[in-house]
Parts: C-alpha cells; structure tokens; sequence
C-alpha cells in the first residue's frame, strides 16, 4: 500500500523495479537477489521433499522378501531436484513477462487452501471426539467450503484475466 501511494498506477509487480534510479536502488535490487538466490534451496527443499516422496513409489524397488522398499538413492534425489528446478526455470523464462499473473495463481492456487481450508480442517481433527456434530466443527466446514470456493473463483479470475492479457485485449 505505502509503495502504491507512494508511486501510483506506475507501481510495477516486483517492487524493486518501481525504485527510482541510483545507487540506492541498485543496492536493494542487488541485496533482494542475493537474498532470493541464497534462500532459493531453503524455500524448495519442502516443496522438493514431498515430491521425491511421492516419486519414491514408483522408482523404488520393493524387497519380495520382506516387504520392505529402498530409500532413493541420493542420485535419484539430485535428479528429481535438479529436473524441478530446471522445470521451475523454464517457467521462470516462459512466464517472465506475467510475473503478475503466476504470482496471481500461486496465491490463489496454494495460499488460499493453506490460510482458509487446512487450518479448519485440521482443528477438526484435533478436536476430541470426531463423530459429535457441534456448531464449531459447522462454522469450520464453513470457512473451508468458503475458501474452497474463493481458490475456485480466484484461480478463474487470474486465468481469465490471463488470457485477455495474452490476447491482446
């Protein structure tokens, strides 16, 4: 909000591109890419935890005899990692210019579900006896049916305003 008064309609997505030109602004462009350089593996490890998780199944070999299956070897976890960071770099380049619109569809995609439908979902769980109806556990579908729904008409807005971009309009 202060950068959208401060600079107007002009107010680009990634902010630092909004900063006047000088020495200052350049330090803080320099110092947010090293930032985002150096956090980049802290931020992708959970997201490239879950799917090599999810790929082990169908690379692992099972053991006949015990029923037991190999962990993956930490080769195939460097490939799985390095097949989705190039996968995310493709997009990265492909998608520059709408940097707007992924941010748009990311948020609407996984912040919505992560702010209004887990955390109800997850109380309803923890409560202690799953099986009583009460207006709690209600009021908790609720919010999780509303940001369900929110996520829907989210990610339809983005996409839709997404191809009018692209279109030309």
């Amino acid at each position: 909000m202060i950068c959208w008064t401060a600079f107007g309609d002009d107010v680009q997505t990634a902010l630092t591109t909004s900063l006047p030109s000088g020495v200052l602004a350049t330090s803080v462009q320099l110092a947010y890419s090293l930032a985002v350089i150096f956090t980049f593996p802290l931020q992708a490890y959970p997201a490239l935890e879950i799917i090599s998780r999810t790929v082990q199944p169908l690379i692992s070999c099972s053991n006949q005899y015990n029923g037991t299956s190999k962990k993956l070897s930490s080769t195939s976890r460097n490939i799985i990692s390095s097949i989705t960071v190039l996968l995310l770099s493709i997009v990265a380049i492909v998608e520059m210019e709408s940097l707007g619109h992924v941010v748009s569809l990311v948020g609407s995609l996984l912040g919505l579900p992560i702010a209004f439908v887990f955390p109800p979902l997850i109380h309803n769980r923890l409560v202690e006896d799953p099986s009583k109806w009460t207006w709690g556990r209600f009021f908790n579908y609720l919010v999780a049916g509303l940001g369900l729904s929110g996520m829907v008409f989210a990610t339809f807005t983005t996409l839709a305003s997404w191809n009018d971009v692209t279109e030309g309009r």
